[in-house]
């Protein structure tokens, strides 16, 4: 189960870097970019704080994968496919950045027909599923803390631009909807 583990790990992560880096704008006209920037870093800053501390690691090594870290892993697969699902389902319209295109659509089908923010879901709920993993208490609450915080962030500075782009529309949505699932 521990190589499932990191698989997983390893799509996630890749899955990320592909998109939060190396994907291009696509005709986005780029609105805001502070936000990504932050996020980020409360993420580094909240893994960085979970797995750096000596009494983490030795933990880690030498703790089998037990019912907990099997629990963990399928809660971080959720998380993955959801985030996996809603970007796939945005298709042109995701960007790394918050932005919009010259053909804007909001899109309120699929994932997004129940909560206004899946992608974000899935990776709130893939760092719970870490913190399960890692059952170690430090450890645990700055890996899902600190990304948790970073996606709240991000999705509420969304939400604005998406009012300012939308207006009536996505107000209507946002009655409809949760921000999370």
């Amino acid at each position: 189960m521990r190589k499932v583990f990191w698989t997983i790990t390893f799509f996630w992560w890749a899955m990320d870097f592909y998109l939060l880096v190396l994907k291009r704008k696509g005709g986005h006209r780029i609105s805001e970019r502070k936000s990504k920037f932050i996020m980020m870093m409360l993420i580094f800053a909240g893994v960085l704080l979970a797995i750096v501390p000596e009494s983490f690691r030795a933990v880690w090594r030498t703790r089998p994968f037990g019912l907990w870290q099997v629990a963990g892993t399928f809660i971080l697969a959720s998380g993955v496919l959801l985030r996996f699902l809603s970007v796939l389902h945005l298709g042109k319209h995701f960007a790394p950045d918050i932005g919009f295109r010259h053909d804007r659509e909001l899109v309120t089908t699929g994932l997004y027909r129940w909560s206004r923010h899946p992608s974000y879901t899935g990776e709130i709920i893939a760092f719970i599923g870490l913190g399960i993993i890692f059952q170690h208490f430090p450890a645990s609450l700055f890996i899902v803390l600190f990304p948790a915080a970073a996606f709240i962030y991000r999705a509420i500075v969304e939400e604005k631009l998406l009012i300012e782009e939308f207006g009536q529309e996505y107000l209507e949505y946002r009655k409809k909807t949760r921000m999370f699932v």
